[in-house]
């Protein structure tokens, strides 16, 4: 949100793209800043510890890193290409200025809601109804030319990716009975593929059709199958006797 009203504000005052860009880096050297000085200092350096299950992984692991590369796959699109969409039809212009505003402030409470979300419904469930949620967004940005589905398609979008990163890997951690870091390698590796694949698919689907429509249906569609690999996840596992206690 911040960087949204930094770039409309250089524009205001003649700046390029230059000088958004020297604007963003000053920023993210305010944020880092801050962030050092706001991390306890006992937590810094300290260990990551085990799992709940130390010793032995759940099963789910690998459906969950398939989801999370899914979810990379599925949110990186409208990310990316957001501004352009709105860009392309004429319609659609008025929404540009504001929609990395509106994903800025649904984002900040994002992380805080899905958290609430899985205290109530089971963090899987929580991380399979935020990707319905984003895949309603996508779809949204796409099907409509009314600058109301373009405005929908930021706040939702903005509303459930930063949620998702953080209930993917606290999911992650659960299941990953030990040492995480390997485990939370994978996930970060899984969302990085879907991430370097999205754009890459979206540009050439666009070159081909002069249009996104195409890759960003696919996105939601891979953010749909990412719900139904983790929907089933907070079942209990284990013997009878745990599934008892569950």
């Amino acid at each position: 949100a911040v960087s949204a009203v930094a770039v409309t504000l250089v524009s205001a005052f003649g700046g390029g793209w230059p000088a958004q860009w020297w604007a963003g880096a000053g920023l993210s050297l305010a944020a880092l800043l801050f962030v050092v000085r706001a991390v306890p200092r006992e937590t810094r350096g300290a260990p990551l510890a085990a799992g709940p299950d130390a010793g032995r992984r759940r099963p789910g692991l690998a459906r969950l890193v398939a989801a999370y590369g899914l979810f990379g796959f599925g949110y990186v699109i409208t990310a990316t290409f957001l501004v352009d969409i709105a860009r392309a039809a004429p319609a659609l212009r008025v929404v540009e200025p504001v929609a990395w505003l509106l994903v800025g402030l649904t984002a900040a409470p994002s992380v805080a809601f899905w958290t609430w979300a899985a205290n109530r419904l089971g963090l899987y469930r929580a991380f399979a109804l935020a990707c319905l949620v984003e895949a309603a967004g996508v779809a949204a940005s796409v099907i409509s030319t009314e600058p109301l589905a373009l405005a929908l398609a930021a706040a939702l979008l903005g509303g459930t990716f930063m949620g998702l990163t953080a209930l993917g890997l606290v999911g992650a951690r659960r299941l990953a009975g030990g040492d995480p870091r390997r485990v939370l390698a994978a996930m970060t590796a899984a969302f990085g593929f879907g991430q370097i694949v999205g754009p890459a698919l979206a540009g050439l689907a666009y070159d081909a059709t002069g249009s996104f429509r195409l890759p960003s249906l696919a996105a939601a569609l891979a953010l749909l199958l990412a719900a139904a690999l983790v929907a089933t996840l907070d079942r209990p596992h284990g013997n009878p006797a745990e599934r008892g206690q569950g």
